[in-house]
């Protein structure tokens, strides 16, 4: 019993060896899958309320700098680029109908306004994060990372697919689209003689919070909220500033 304590001991004092204490600025690339927020709504004025569920892959580019505040913990400021996507609709309305598909108010060129669907859609967003990030040391090259960030994601255009007549009908209503907050493992590999280093991470969310979208009649002050029901992958590419 004693020489196995001895020797877990001995492994945490090992593992502990610190990271590397640096400054670094980063490039990552993500990607994500998530089973958005379930949530009740209605189209405009309507008296009737329709149950919807949304699902959507989504992409982001991001710069970061990270900085090291006490032994191997750092803080990350980025700013980036985050193409939120809904790719799947159902919604269920009165009599227990369903479809895939949700009304948009949009005026076709002809000058008429039937009633118009879309089936899949998506926000560009300008994302502004921050966050803390753990490093250690747990075989010869490589270290393990663990993080959480929080993410505002802030809408400057958003482009609609329309069913009717194959319409990409594009906005650009500039407003707060919601926020984010991410949990990340994963692992670091330097590289070129330890100036720079690859790191693969697993994205798990944990919280998401966005805002009803006008064009969909809803009101800015619907929020759609969920926790986890994601996941996703990231690849960054840092250099060490010393």
């Amino acid at each position: 019993m004693q020489l196995r304590l001895t020797c877990v001991l001995t492994f945490f004092i090992a593992t502990q060896t610190p990271a590397q204490n640096l400054k670094s600025i980063e490039i990552n690339i993500a990607g994500r899958y998530d089973k958005h927020a379930d949530y009740t709504t209605r189209y405009f004025n309507r008296s009737y309320t329709n149950d919807t569920k949304l699902w959507g892959g989504s992409f982001g580019l991001n710069f970061n700098y990270i900085q090291p505040v006490y032994r191997n913990l750092k803080i990350k400021i980025g700013i980036g680029y985050y193409r939120l996507g809904i790719d799947k609709i159902r919604q269920t309305g009165p009599f227990n109908l369903t479809a895939s598909g949700r009304n948009i108010e949009y005026r076709h060129p002809s000058g008429i306004l039937p009633l118009i669907a879309t089936t899949r859609y998506h926000y560009n967003n300008l994302d502004l994060t921050g966050g803390l990030t753990y490093k250690n040391k747990f075989l010869k090259e490589w270290y393990y990372t663990l993080s959480g960030d929080f993410t505002y994601l802030y809408t400057f255009s958003q482009l609609y697919h329309i069913t009717y007549d194959d319409i990409k009908y594009k906005t650009t209503n500039g407003k707060t689209l919601g926020f984010q907050v991410n949990s990340f493992i994963g692992a670091v590999k330097n590289i070129i003689h330890d100036k720079y280093y690859l790191s693969p991470k697993v994205i798990v969310p944990v919280y998401q919070s966005l805002n009803g979208d006008k064009n969909l009649g809803e009101n800015n002050n619907v929020k759609m909220r969920k926790w986890f029901n994601g996941i996703g992958l990231e690849f960054s590419i840092g250099k060490y500033l010393k």
